[in-house]
């Protein structure tokens, strides 16, 4: 049996009168009130009464869309994976200059703002492992063409891309959030930084 529709106000005739919210509506709906209370209290205090009383509907049609704010989290953060490749991709690919990749990445980031404060809105384990998956999942899309030996050199190299998307994500979250400073001089010592680390992988020999 389909859920039963939502009301919500629409002109008609230039009177006020409801109008029924499609299931898409209504789940888009849920989404973007669940992410707004994940940012605005964090995501281990948002309860499905929360967010039923900031939508003014009841928990049961709540749980008809979600099981519960994980699975809204994973929700909003496969949405937001689905166009960021896209949208950074330019600043990993360019033809020319690739030792600035990462500066330019950086401030690439930084117009991440809803993404940014969504990744940093939870602080317990399974928050933890939730943000951990979805950077594993943003590196393996991103293909860092830019990296070929850090790449090839094993664990280490891996690791260190993965810690790579890691730190310009969580230093573009704090200049964000916390005292402004010069973006683009930090995103010049982050390059040299990161960039120190895949030479130093590179110049290691080959694994056999």
């Amino acid at each position: 049996m389909p859920p039963a529709a939502a009301i919500a106000p629409h002109e008609s005739s230039g009177s006020l009168l409801p109008r029924r919210l499609s299931a898409e509506d209504r789940r888009t709906q849920i989404l973007d009130m669940a992410a707004e209370l994940f940012i605005q209290r964090g995501f281990e205090s948002v309860g499905m009464a929360d967010l039923a009383q900031a939508l003014r509907i009841s928990r049961p049609t709540i749980y008809t869309y979600f099981a519960s704010t994980e699975d809204m989290l994973d929700a909003l953060l496969e949405a937001r994976l689905e166009g960021l490749p896209g949208r950074l991709h330019p600043y990993l690919h360019s033809p020319t200059d690739s030792e600035t990749a990462f500066d330019r990445l950086f401030l690439a980031l930084l117009e991440e703002r809803d993404l940014l404060m969504l990744l940093h809105s939870g602080g317990g384990p399974l928050f933890r492992q939730k943000r951990r998956t979805f950077l594993q999942a943003l590196e393996s899309r991103l293909q860092l063409a830019e990296l070929p030996r850090a790449q090839r050199s094993g664990p280490a190299g891996q690791q260190l891309i993965f810690l790579m998307i890691h730190l310009l994500s969580s230093a573009a979250y704090a200049e964000l959030t916390e005292e402004p400073f010069d973006p683009r001089a930090l995103a010049a010592t982050l390059g040299t930084f990161v960039g120190g680390g895949i030479r130093a992988l590179a110049a290691e020999p080959e694994h056999v």
